[in-house]
Formats: structure tokens, sequence, C-alpha cells
């Protein structure tokens, strides 16, 4: 009783404002025990009247109305569960790009049903300001019909900014009439386009649950410019499924990334919808354990903790709250886990399946779950399989495998082994083999197990092995080739030891250094190897080097023996992870906006040249195209890089190879070119432009000639630098492990072939004259119309010819730099020449630098950049007056 008494005046107190009162957790719990122990008293209950201020503050404390808290948790799991069947939606998007012919149809549902899952409507509107006007894209084909320049015009410049921002608009007459609504939300995307920025506008009706995060305009931004990319793809008719493939695999990772910011959003909402009152998140301090926070405070304040793995993740804050904390405590903790695990899964599988196609890309990896849907495909089916067809029309629904195309004695095949596999509990089993064409295709089956050590998913593998093993059987005659062939290999084997204990002073039997180039997977090379020349021990070598876990040693450059600018170098390789490989292969999202930049300079990222070379080609769709697989074209990046830079040259590196490459892709890539060249001659040009000045001495031509080196022998002193180039490219292709022309038929590799030669010989300088002289005469007769093969190769070959020289037309800093570069290289030449008794070649020795550039641009770049700007249509207006800037530049420095 007296205790009664006590809590009955601490609670006037308090009541009074002379003491504040706050319950923990623990303290609340025990108020629901007392509350239920009075009520069980008989004795308690008649002292303890209705108008006890103890009774009145418990019936306070907890008061609850069970049907909205269940209400409310109902809506609560159900957005979790949209936001997480959102990210499986898009596994399908991607299954259905996979299996379907790219064409305006196919990329108009895309496009739907990613404005679906980002937005939450099945349609938009895309406008964004083009040169003087507005142009649009929209999924709804009366907006695309019926509106009018005038109207995108004022709808832009009524929404227009630099800042992103999320809008409601409310269309009036027409207006309403043309997008069949009173209310529109507008998202305002700033972009940056050739060095302005500009906005887009994202107009749509907000119909039901969009994943886009509110309180990140950052992530916000990033989502919508995916959705942007691909709506301008669908405008300009680029239906490549790569890039399509790309920008939905970024918006999911761009989703997941943000999936606990939108679920805290969407608890917020429905709170104060449900509840009628305000609703805040508090996060916690990272790994909070301190559970003492008070979550109910004087009746009116709440703090509910949302726990996961033992820590407070977030607060709940809410006033006036009528709900039975404790038990919504507990709801929406064990949501908020299952939530997380949710996210967990979904990366851990994201992560694997990447790994699975940058380890495995001349193979077709196909995933299952248990009941055979098709929930993963690492590639497309390759066009000549017509023993397989996974086309599916339904993009909302995953493909089993009982219903593929397939002939159907192999897809009882497949399906027994799947049975067979599953029974067994093996990991892996061998299914069998299908022949088409006098081709095989081996397949494979293996499992994924749960933590339970229960199969939980199948990994149907497809590979198609370029060599297959003869039969067994061998005639006397074949016999003794065999053995031949093996003494041969032998002799080879040992020749190879030879070198490697010359070049790398090794004191090692010879069984033992074969020991060592079996661990390091090299013998299948030296097997290989016809004769042992100069060049195949610095082969050699540099395996050696490459292939090992972290190796530190010197070794001699390439330069020629009696060269005494012959330098050391330090070589320092380490083996690239799948991990590294990955971040190499993924668009980030300002490489767009690099790449596409006239003024790119890769000095200042070129630790990324490997990742943005392969950007160039990858935007391109040549992936597709040609067949290049990714680890061969990053195999070949490794070989020309190394190649380019093992002289350490200022100017002619692979940071210049990139540049014309650069210079290359903007004109493909803006259809500069598509008058005059067909997709094959283009992919020429940017591969020619990569590789144009691959193993560069540093020095000319001209040097080369008058000190009779190898390579002035060699080609008989025509174009000496630019031969060996040409050769040294295919040369590094004859090698399978960088070929990544593999896969052209003959007709498009002697295609490819002859232009690439033709182009790298064009950038001698020597004929620079009259490569301009012969086509200002046809661009002036008007015959550029009339191609033939022979002006076509002309043509292209002053197409990598304008990009090799594309370093004055940058802006004016970027320019400076590189005509530093040169001037080093030329100082270098002068010295040499000096010391070995040469004639100085006048025209580099540097007494004023300003003016030597101000001549360069005037009698070669600018006509060589007006011309070539003029054939193509006045595409190359960057250029120019980034020249004329230079120009005026350059002259206030000889002033």
């Amino acid at each position: 009783m007296r205790a009664i008494q006590e809590l009955d005046t601490l609670l006037r107190e308090t009541e009074t404002g002379k003491i504040k009162l706050s319950l923990t957790l623990k303290d609340l719990a025990q108020l629901h025990h007392l509350q239920s122990r009075l009520q069980d008293c008989k004795f308690l209950n008649s002292i303890y009247s209705e108008e006890s201020r103890i009774k009145q503050y418990l019936s306070k404390a907890v008061t609850v109305n069970l049907q909205i808290q269940d209400e409310l948790c109902s809506i609560i799991e159900s957005k979790m569960e949209s936001i997480t069947s959102n990210f499986n939606y898009l596994d399908k998007l991607i299954l259905y790009i996979l299996n379907q012919t790219m064409n305006k149809t196919t990329m108009k549902n895309v496009l739907r049903q990613i404005s679906n899952i980002i937005l939450g409507s099945n349609n938009f509107t895309l406008l964004r300001f083009q040169e003087k006007s507005v142009e649009s894209v929209s999924t709804d084909e009366f907006i695309e019909q019926q509106l009018t320049q005038e109207q995108k015009l004022q709808l832009y410049q009524q929404f227009r900014g630099d800042q992103l921002e999320i809008l409601t608009f409310k269309p009036t007459g027409q207006l309403q009439q043309i997008f069949k609504s009173s209310s529109l939300q507008v998202i305002r995307v700033p972009q940056k386009l050739n060095a302005q920025t500009h906005s887009s506008l994202i107009i749509y009706e907000a119909q039901q649950f969009a994943i886009l995060p509110l309180s990140k305009p950052h992530q916000i931004k990033l989502i919508c410019d995916q959705l942007i990319t691909i709506g301008y793809d669908y405008l300009n008719e680029n239906y490549h499924k790569d890039d399509l493939i790309n920008s939905v695999r970024a918006i999911g990772q761009f989703s997941i990334k943000n999936a606990p910011i939108l679920f805290q959003e969407c608890i917020r909402n429905e709170i104060e919808r449900k509840l009628n009152t305000k609703c805040e998140i508090i996060q916690s301090t990272k790994n909070s354990k301190d559970t003492s926070f008070a979550i109910l405070e004087n009746q009116t304040k709440c703090f509910i903790p949302v726990m996961s793995n033992h820590a407070v993740q977030f607060y709940l804050h809410m006033e006036n709250v009528s709900l039975d904390i404790i038990t919504f405590a507990d709801f929406m903790s064990q949501l908020w886990q299952h939530f997380k695990h949710c996210l967990r899964e979904l990366k851990d599988k994201e992560f694997l399946y990447q790994i699975i196609e940058v380890s495995t890309p001349t193979k077709l990896v196909i995933a299952s779950d248990l009941h055979l849907n098709i929930i993963y495909q690492s590639g497309s089916v390759p066009s000549s399989w017509n023993f397989l067809d996974l086309s599916n029309q339904q993009i909302d629904c995953y493909q089993n495998l009982t219903e593929i195309k397939m002939e159907e004695i192999y897809k009882t095949m497949l399906l027994s082994s799947l049975d067979e596999v599953q029974q067994s509990k093996k990991g892996a089993i061998d299914a069998g083999q299908i022949i088409y064409h006098d081709k095989y295709v081996d397949i494979a089956i293996y499992v994924k197990k749960d933590e339970k050590n229960e199969i939980n998913q199948f990994f149907i593998v497809f590979d198609q092995p370029k060599k297959r093993f003869e039969s067994q059987r061998h005639s006397k005659s074949e016999i003794k080739v065999s053995e031949t062939l093996a003494s041969l290999k032998q002799e080879k084997i040992e020749k190879a030891c030879l070198v490697l204990q010359e070049s790398l002073n090794l004191n090692l039997q010879t069984e033992e250094i074969i020991d060592m180039l079996k661990e390091h997977a090299l013998m299948t090379i030296i097997e290989q190897k016809e004769q042992i020349t100069e060049d195949i021990r610095q082969t050699y070598v540099l395996e050696y080097y490459r292939n090992s876990e972290q190796v530190q040693t010197y070794r001699r450059t390439i330069s020629e023996s009696d060269t005494p600018f012959a330098t050391k170098t330090l070589i320092q390789e380490q083996q690239l992870t799948n991990a590294k490989k990955m971040e190499l292969f993924q668009l980030r999202p300002d490489d767009l906006e690099n790449v596409n930049n006239w003024c790119f300079d890769i000095t200042i990222q070129k630790d990324q040249i490997k990742h943005y070379t392969w950007a160039l080609f990858h935007l391109l769709n040549y992936f597709d195209k040609y067949q290049m697989y990714k680890e061969t074209f990053f195999q070949f990046l490794v070989a020309i890089e190394e190649r380019y830079n093992s002289r350490r040259n200022p100017f002619h590196n692979f940071e210049h190879g990139f540049t014309v490459a650069h210079a290359c892709y903007y004109m493909i890539k803006n259809k500069l070119l598509d008058e005059y060249l067909d997709q094959t001659e283009q992919f020429a040009a940017i591969l020619s432009s990569l590789c144009h000045d691959i193993d560069h001495s540093g020095r000319t031509n001209g040097f080369e000639v008058a000190r009779m080196s190898k390579l002035a022998v060699r080609y008989n002193d025509e174009s000496v630098l630019e031969n060996h180039h040409a050769a040294m490219t295919f040369k590094i292709m004859q090698r399978e492990k960088y070929n990544i022309l593999s896969n052209l038929s003959q007709e498009q590799f002697q295609k490819v072939r002859r232009f690439m030669v033709s182009n790298i010989l064009a950038t001698d300088m020597k004929k620079h004259f009259d490569l301009v002289s012969s086509l200002e005469i046809k661009y002036k007769n008007g015959e550029m119309n009339i191609i033939n093969m022979e002006t076509k190769r002309i043509l292209s070959g002053l197409i990598v010819h304008t990009c090799d020289l594309t370093q004055p037309t940058k802006r004016f800093e970027i320019t400076k730099k590189w005509s530093i570069r040169i001037q080093n290289e030329f100082d270098n030449q002068v010295e040499e020449e000096r010391l070995l008794g040469l004639p100085v070649t006048q025209h580099l020795v540097c007494q004023n630098l300003p003016k030597q550039e101000l001549s360069f641009i005037r009698n070669i770049i600018q006509p060589l950049y007006v011309l070539t700007s003029s054939i193509l249509n006045n595409g190359l207006s960057v250029a120019l007056k980034c020249l004329e800037e230079n120009e005026k530049e350059w002259t206030k420095l000889l002033n």
C-alpha cells in the first residue's frame, strides 16, 4: 500500500512538472507486468481505483489500437517486399534483353519497365536542350506525336535550372489533354554537355511505388542519368545490348546501395499516414548497443529502437503513439534484420555473377533454381548455335528449362543430368556433348549449396573448346610423326631453358626450370615457338615476370644494344585479381562525360588508362559486334602498354596511343565517318589509332636511317617506324592469348588488316603533304561521294593521321603539356645525334617553343583540320575552336 501511495505521489509531481520521467524499454516492460499483476489481484483492484493516477498513467502508457498496428505492420512489410522484388524484376529484364532481337519495339518495352521500377510509372517523357532546340523522347506515342516544339521549349524554360530537384506540375489546357493528367512529377537533372550545364527533364505521372531515395539527391541523379542514357539511345536507335545491360545493372547497384534509406523513408511515410502523427528517423551511431535510450517520455514523446545483430540501427521518433511499443519494436527489428539479409544475398549474388563473367568469358553459363526456372545467363546465345533458343516474349516472368527451344535429344540429356546431379548430391557432373556443323559444345552442370549443404541452384556451363582431342587410335606413321614432334618440342624447351639461364642468371638445372615454367603455365607458350629470336628472348623474360606473384628486378629495355641511351627499367608486375578486373570492365557515372569530351585529358587519370581504353571499344559495341572476349582484350592491353612504355618515351607512349584512339572514338561516336566508312572499316580505324606508335623508339625515321639501325635495314629506309608499328601490332596478335580478332571471319580479318596497315603507314609525316593535297583535290572536285576501296583507304588514313595530330587541338593547358613532352623527346634525339657523330636534325633544335608551335599550327595542323572537318560535314568545330584559341595563347607567349 505504501509503495502504491509513493508511486501515486511520484506521478503527481511528474504531472506538475517537478520531476521529468523517462521510461526505457525495460521500464515499460515492468509497467506492463505491474498492470497485469494489479488486474489479477482483487485486493489491489479495490484500492487501485479508476481515479488513481497510477491507473490513469498506466492506461495512457499502454493504450493501443491493435487493428491499426496490424494494418501498419502489414503495409510496411509489403513495402519491403516491393523494394526487394524490384531487384528480381531487374534480373528478369536482363534475361529478356539478352534473348531478344533489339529493335525499336523491344527497346520501348525495356524503357517502360525501367520507368515503372524507377519512377513508379509505365510512361515518361524526356526533354533535353540540344543546339538551340529541345529534343524529346516519350514512351507514350500519343505524347510524342502531339507535343510541339513550342510546347517542349515552354516546358524546358519553365523548369530549367542547374540543381537537381523534383517538382510537382499541374498542366492546363492543351498540355493537360496531351499528358492526360492533372498532376505530374518533373525531375530536373543537370548534365554537362560540351563544358556547359544543361538540364534534362523527366516528366511522368507517379502511379505507384518508386525506388528514388528522396533524401539523397546525388543518388537520384546517378539513377536518372542511366534512364536518360537509355532514353537517348532509344531516340538515336543505338540498340546495343551491352550498353543496355550495363545501364540496367548500374540501376540495380545504385538501388541496392540506396535500399536502406529508401526503406526508412517508406517506414516514416506509412507511420505518418496511418497514425496521423509526425515521425522522424534518427540514425544511431555505428554499431551502437545502447538500449537505455528512453523510448517513452512524459506520455508524449516515443523513441522506438530498431535493432539488428544486437545493435541499434536507428530510432523512430513519434508523438502520441497508440501502439503496443514493445511488440512493434520487436516486429520492426525482425523486419529490418530480414531486409538487411535480403540485401546481403543480393550483393553476394551480383558478385558471384560478375566473377563468372570475368573468369569464363568464352563460355555460356545459365543458372536455374530448383524449379528449373532460368534466373541468370552470362551472355547471349551465339547466333551459330542453332540447337538452342532461349528467346522469351514475356518480360515479367522467368523461363523454365523444360520450355526452352532445344533439340529434343539434347533437352532430354540436359534434364536427366539435372535429375542425376540433384539425386546424387554431387558438386558437378559432365552432362554430355552437343555436335553441330562439325563443331562441339560440352555441357557441364555445377551446383550451389546453402549453409545447410542443400542444393539451391544449378549452373549449366556450355563450352565450345577451340581444339578437340583426336581419336586415341593412331597409325604407325602417325606415331612416328608424333615422336618426331615430341623430340623437336623437347629441343625447343631445352633452348628456352638456356635463354632463361642466360637472361635471369639462374643457377638451375633444365628439369628445375621446366618445373618452374609449368608452375607459371608457360610450357604451352614455349612449345609453340618456332625459333628463338631476340624478340622471343625478351618475351620469355617478360612472361616470367608477369606470371610471378610479385617480382622486382632490373632488365635491359628493348632499345637497340648499340644505342648508348638503352636504360634499365624497374619491372614490378602483379597478377590482377578478378575483383580488379570487374572494376576495369564496369562503366562509372563520369565515364560517358569524360570520353565524349574532345578535350579529355588521360594524363591526369593515367592509372585508369586500361579502363578508359576498354570503355572506348565497349561504348561502340565492338565486343558484341566482333565477339571480342574481355579477358583477351585485357591481356592485349597489357601487352601493348608494355611495348609502348618500355622505353619511357616522354611523348610516344601509351597515353599518346590512347589519346589518338580517343579522337577516333569521338568521330565514330558522333557518326562523322558513317558517310564514308562501314562499321568494319571504322573498327580498323580506332584499333590502328590505338596501336599506331607501338614500340616507338622515341626517335624519327631520319635518325633510324642515318644510323642504319636494324629497323631501317629491315624496311629499306621506307616508313621505317610505321612499318615496325604495324608489324609489331600483328605480331602481338599472333599469340592466342592476345588475339582480339580471333572470332572475325577470314574476309573480315583480311579487310581489318589491310586498313590497319594502310592507316598506320599513313601516319608517316613524310607523306603528310601528298595525303592532304590528294584528298583536297578530290574534295574540291566533288569526288568524295564516289567511294571506291582505294579512296576509302586514303580517307581512312587521313582520319588516323588527323587523330595522330590531335594534341594541338585540345585546351591550351593540355596542348602545352604535350608540346613540352615532344620537345623533350626531340632534345634527347639531338643529344644522341651529337654523341654518335651524326648530322644534327636542325628543325628539332628548340630555340623558341611558342614560335615553333605557331609554325606547326599554321603550316600543318590548321590546313589538315580544316580539310578533315570540311569532309566530315564540319564535325570538328570544337577542335578548330580550340586550335584558334591555342594560336592566340602561343602568340601571347611569343610576344
